[in-house]
């Protein structure tokens, strides 16, 4: 296991957080996998609805007031956000890739922070506005379509990100200064 020494204080021993990084980014694999099937199934959704032979098969469950139109609707406005939420985790397994490498206050982190934060952001206004407008063309069709549908918790989300993206320029600020001290 290698320590940390006085001339190498940006590095975490070797064994420390790496291990649970690991499992992180397992788990950042499979989140990429099922984003890429419902991504998949998304767009396939779509096109079904556009072919009028195969909609009628796909129309029979849905409710009376929600046409295959507005179904293709959904399902293609789901398809991005599944890519963007995909986008999201492959900049996250190279944020978890440089701490299990020991050295996660590099610059690219800074800049893969501030583009995860500014994705989640893009499709949680995307998601808000496609409910709204598929929720105003069908009137009860999930969202009445009289208010958008703001989720507190991923605007909370946001910001966190935002904020630890600041704590990473920072410490990559940090980290350039030192290394330029003798």
């Amino acid at each position: 296991m290698k320590m940390l020494t006085d001339s190498d204080s940006t590095t975490l021993p070797a064994g420390s957080s790496a291990s649970m990084a690991k499992a992180l980014s397992i788990l950042l694999i499979v989140g990429q996998v099922g984003l890429a099937i419902g991504f998949i199934a998304f767009l396939l959704m779509a096109s079904f609805m556009a072919i009028p032979s195969l909609r009628e098969s796909f129309t029979l469950d849905l409710p009376n007031n929600l046409s295959s139109s507005t179904m293709a609707g959904l399902c293609l406005s789901g398809s991005i956000v599944a890519a963007g939420w995909f986008y999201v985790l492959r900049l996250l397994r190279r944020v978890v890739a440089t701490v299990i490498h020991g050295d996660p206050f590099m610059p690219e982190n800074v800049a893969r922070l501030r583009n995860i934060w500014v994705m989640i952001a893009a499709t949680e206004v995307f998601r808000m506005i496609s409910n709204f407008i598929f929720g105003s063309i069908e009137g009860d069709a999930g969202v009445d379509g009289s208010r958008l549908d703001i989720r507190i918790w991923a605007w909370f989300f946001i910001f966190i990100i935002a904020v630890i993206s600041e704590a990473f320029r920072h410490g990559a600020a940090l980290r350039a200064e030192q290394e330029l001290t003798i």
